[in-house]
């Protein structure tokens, strides 16, 4: 079998283009088989018209997945134990019909990334001020900046996807307001 590897432009930000990808990919052979943190790992078969979508769901069983086997979507790949991706053939009913449906399957993202945020940004600023307030020279400054410089990282890496993902709930909600 071959494989192809596709980076992720990022599911907070870029779902919907990358779902598309997949499904230009799916066209000519590459559909696919798995997810790692950076890549997306298409498998070479017969060319498929297939449509990819996104669920997020952090609690889920067996029954989870034969709904959306009964419905003709076909599981994918699994991300983070809360990212799902499933394909189903060109035309088939899309899972989320309403936008506040839609929009309700972010929350457990906004909420895991709100509480990584808020927790990373309290160690930033701890660690902001012991160095302001220490006179921390040698081992212990470089290692105090080694540290901040992790906690940034960190935050960041809550912070964006949890307001990309807020602001996708905020614009699905808004969406569904301008049809009543």
């Amino acid at each position: 079998m071959r494989y192809k590897y596709v980076m992720i432009s990022g599911f907070a930000f870029s779902d919907k283009a990358d779902m598309r990808k997949l499904e230009r990919l799916a066209q000519r052979g590459w559909i696919l088989d798995g997810v790692t943190s950076l890549f997306y790992r298409l498998r070479k078969e017969e060319p498929q018209n297939l449509q990819y979508t996104l669920d997020y769901q952090s609690e889920y069983d067996e029954e989870y997945f034969r709904i959306f086997q009964e419905a003709n979507w076909t599981h994918r790949a699994t991300f983070a134990e809360e990212v799902h991706i499933f394909s189903a053939p060109d035309g088939t009913v899309p899972i989320y019909l309403d936008a506040v449906e839609e929009s309700e399957q972010y929350l457990p993202m906004i909420k895991s990334g709100a509480i990584g945020g808020a927790i990373s940004a309290l160690f930033l600023i701890a660690l902001l001020v012991t160095m302001r307030f220490t006179n921390a020279t040698g081992w212990v400054g470089y290692t105090l900046l080694c540290l901040l410089v992790l906690a940034w990282i960190a935050f960041v890496f809550c912070f964006f996807p949890c307001a990309g993902y807020l602001l996708r709930r905020l614009r699905a909600l808004q969406r569904e307001r301008q049809k009543v």
